[in-house]
């Protein structure tokens, strides 16, 4: 055989390794964004499974292949950075708790047939607990793996109750599903915004208008209520991150109008940001042109270092949420109780995070009992001085 016969043979290898390259390229990027703590490589092993449905995999160091006995999928829908947190609060739970597991981790893409595929493999593996990351994974096994045998503790979601997952906040799951939210209750959160403001007449209310979750866990539960209880909401709408900017740029002057006939002075409105991603990363517009008024926050991590930043933020921390959830599944795996027997929880009290050069800038007065509680302060300078309930230094 000469070499001119093998040309055709080569080209038709080298097209085959291109095409696998790329495959495992495309299939590896699904996960390859999650980021490890250096807690989490310290304890764990990690690979990728190089069957069909990728998975990332998780093995205690310490323990030997006989040891482990627990099996675990940890389920999320999307890349997200919440997600990368959410899995390092989990791990470290699992080390810290002395669970000897092997933990896969799938990424089902919003797609409910990989979902589905996910959900299958899990049952043919008679596994012994999915943790489920997000509201799409939260109403993935909702809608198709309630009922099995399998315990499924979920996290980093919007509020199950109002997205009718769970029929209340106080009855047990009865269900092979016991939830966790993001959301604490509207009324301990107009509680805190009443006592900032207690004759608190006026809101902008800025939201994603295409985030559904959003939509139907904060944006209609908000404006229910503060209209029974007489205060004017002020719809401050955007649809896209990409055109968010735009869309602030145009809608805020005229929200400030809007604001001044039922709050001459502004002295007692304020700015309420929900938790979509699209809304709040123009924080820097919103603050551009909210001048003396102040930018409430639904998450704590709408407040962050420097000027970029809300002023206050009352909400559930994504890590706190992930460490509640870690803390069901720890229960759950342990048999310390039965998945049916927990309800819905929520992490309280809620996480206060203060921007207090912001404060300044604006004239704003904070309670003394909102300083004494915060878990997150960041001082007249802008700089981290408390972090998760702890002075810094």
């Amino acid at each position: 055989m000469n070499i001119q016969s093998l040309i055709p043979l080569l080209k038709l290898f080298l097209l085959f390794v291109l095409l696998w390259s790329k495959n495992l390229s495309a299939n590896t990027s699904t996960l390859d964004w999650i980021s490890l703590s250096d807690n989490v490589l310290n304890e764990w092993n990690v690979s990728y499974s190089d069957e069909e449905l990728l998975s990332l995999e998780f093995s205690p160091k310490q323990l030997q292949p006989s040891q482990i006995n627990k099996n675990i999928f940890v389920i999320l829908p999307k890349k997200s950075n919440s997600y990368s947190l959410a899995l390092n609060k989990f791990l470290e739970t699992m080390k810290r708790d002395q669970i000897a597991a092997n933990i896969s981790v799938f990424n089902f893409q919003k797609q409910n047939s990989l979902g589905l595929e996910i959900l299958a493999k899990a049952k043919q593996e008679n596994i012994d607990l999915i943790f489920s990351l997000g509201s799409e994974t939260a109403s993935l096994v909702s809608h198709h793996f309630k009922g099995e045998s399998i315990p499924v503790i979920t996290s980093i979601n919007k509020d199950p109750v109002l997205l009718g997952f769970a029929d209340n906040y106080t009855s047990p799951s009865g269900s092979n599903i016991a939830y966790t939210t993001l959301n604490i209750p509207i009324d301990i959160q107009i509680n805190y915004l009443k006592t900032l403001k207690p004759n608190l007449k006026a809101i902008g209310l800025i939201y994603n208008v295409q985030h559904q979750a959003v939509m139907q866990t904060e944006v209609r539960p908000i404006k229910e209520r503060f209209e029974e209880i007489g205060i004017e909401v002020i719809d401050i709408q955007v649809s896209s991150r990409e055109t968010a900017k735009e869309e602030l740029q145009h809608a805020l002057p005229a929200a400030m109008q809007q604001l001044r006939y039922s709050d001459e002075n502004l002295d007692n409105s304020l700015f309420w940001l929900t938790s979509s991603t699209a809304a709040f990363s123009e924080i820097s517009t919103i603050n551009q042109y909210s001048q003396n008024i102040p930018v409430i926050g639904s998450i704590p991590n709408i407040v962050k270092p420097g000027d970029d930043s809300a002023v206050l933020g009352i909400g559930i921390d994504r890590r706190n949420n992930a460490l509640l959830a870690s803390m069901y599944a720890v229960k759950v795996l342990k048999k310390e109780v039965k998945v049916s027997d927990l309800t819905v929880g929520i992490v309280s009290p809620p996480d206060i995070a203060i921007n207090f050069k912001i404060a300044r800038k604006i004239g704003l007065k904070i309670p003394f009992d909102f300083f004494e509680s915060a878990s997150f302060i960041y001082n007249y300078q802008g700089q981290p001085a408390r972090t998760f309930g702890k002075d810094l230094q």
